[in-house]
């Protein structure tokens, strides 16, 4: 059934062409890579050493009033035809015939470019998917989808340009004739010659990659604003939230020290908690938006592994006391480098040490160790938690997918992964994982070696 507002489009130039020529592939496309396209084709015409016909076929006058410079510039040269759904060219003093379909005419819910002349032969015809009924909702101009045929055959060009002849003719228009005869079978299309193609091969692979190069540009700057304002905008956030926070956070500590019972006790500490939660959470942030933005500074310096390890583990012994876990530290005495930021590497190692505490087993085990490869360092923290299943391994470096919380009750943001695996490729090294459930969970940063220090 057609949409609503269009008419069925039994014979249409697209529906034509197919009939003709079954094996003609379909694609599907936007409106703007049919305009692209059709820019493509116009090229070829415009570089053609011999007159050529270009036919358009505009479905609303206004694409014509933004197309009007472009098709006028190559009427000097060529016979151009623009066919209008709408309304009549805006210009009539130029070497052109422009004409309006009559009301309802089959080929008015088409966008088509068809260029023939001596060597060329180029059909581009796009029937509006709209008009099969496949959409409710309205869409931008631009993102409109068409069902669309692309063809250098000179007999497709043929038949198409027969349907334009048959369409003219409806229409009655007082240049009908003329067109009939620039688009008449003996008006000189020929196949190309081997020269003559790989010219228009040329041309177009070049068009193409022009354009591509175009849009990444266009695509790369828009995403360089995006950054930038989302930069700013976490920015001030933070120096928004801090402000308070930090006076939460300071009247929740003399409130600490003044409880005179277990449950006033316990309620202030639930409140430094969420107010510790909101600064890590700002923190989290701070540190994606410098890391997408590039603009993350590192002091990446040769750093002793056993020195940091156990000060990473000194600190958060407390917590592991608290759940009875063994704590091991196989890096003690060791005498490895490696070549990283003292601060982001001491992060990173807090937040894969504090996972292994919160998620593993009451009783559990968590060792700390390092080892060497020929190419890098490997510091592993190892806990005999739950472990996970391959899919939440492949979900777990995702923002702010949190993937136990909802059986353990563990507190996090679902950022603290997020930030430490951009923070060791920020340092030239990796992040890997291996779990499997049941038998826990090791976490491996992969990091350069430092040369040994000057004898």
């Amino acid at each position: 059934m057609p949409a609503r507002g269009r008419l069925p489009v039994e014979d249409s130039l697209f529906d034509r062409l197919r009939e003709v020529h079954p094996d003609l592939p379909v694609m599907r496309a936007t409106k703007a890579t049919l305009v692209a396209c059709s820019h493509l084709v116009e090229t070829l015409v415009e570089r053609s050493p011999e007159r050529c016909v270009l036919v358009s076929g505009f479905q609303h006058g206004r694409h014509w009033a933004v197309e009007r410079d472009r098709y006028l510039g190559l009427a000097g040269d060529n016979d151009v035809i623009a066919v209008f759904a709408g309304q009549e060219p805006l210009s009539d003093d130029v070497d052109h015939v422009g004409l309006r379909l009559r009301t309802g005419d089959p080929l008015a819910q088409e966008w088509f470019v068809l260029a023939v002349g001596p060597g060329l032969a180029i059909t581009l015809c796009g029937l509006d998917g709209d008009a099969h009924g496949r959409r409710d909702e309205p869409l931008l101009e631009a993102d409109r989808l068409f069902d669309v045929v692309w063809s250098v055959d000179p007999q497709v060009a043929s038949a198409a340009a027969q349907v334009v002849r048959e369409a003219v003719e409806r229409s009655a228009h007082p240049d009908a004739a003329a067109v009939a005869a620039r688009l008449a079978p003996s008006s000189g299309v020929r196949p190309p010659t081997a020269a003559e193609a790989a010219a228009a091969a040329d041309t177009l692979l070049s068009g193409m990659v022009e354009r591509m190069e175009t849009v990444r540009l266009r695509e790369k700057r828009g995403l360089a604003a995006v950054s930038q304002e989302k930069s700013t905008f976490l920015s001030r956030m933070s120096h928004e939230l801090r402000t308070p926070l930090n006076a939460i956070l300071g009247f929740g500590q003399l409130l600490e020290l003044e409880a005179s019972d277990a449950g006033t006790a316990e309620s202030v500490e639930q409140i430094l908690a969420a107010g510790r939660h909101l600064v890590t959470l700002v923190d989290e942030l701070l540190d994606i938006g410098r890391i997408e933005a590039g603009e993350l500074h590192l002091e990446v310096a040769a750093l002793p592994v056993a020195d940091l390890c156990a000060e990473v583990l000194a600190m958060m012994q407390p917590l592991a006391q608290a759940r009875s876990l063994t704590v091991e530290d196989r890096t003690a005495g060791e005498r490895t480098r490696v070549l990283a930021d003292r601060s982001r590497l001491r992060q990173v190692l807090v937040n894969l040490v504090s996972n292994a505490v919160k998620y593993n087993r009451p009783g559990g085990e968590l060792v700390l160790s390092v080892s060497r490869s020929p190419d890098a360092v490997r510091l592993a923290v190892r806990d005999t938690g739950a472990g996970m299943s391959a899919d939440d391994v492949d979900r777990l470096f995702t923002p702010f997918e949190r993937l136990s919380a909802p059986t353990t009750g563990v507190g996090g943001t679902g950022l603290g992964l997020v930030v430490a695996r951009h923070l060791v490729v920020a340092m030239g090294g990796q992040l890997e994982v291996d779990s499997r459930p049941g038998l826990g969970t090791t976490f491996t940063v992969a990091l350069p070696e430092a040369p040994p220090p000057p004898s």
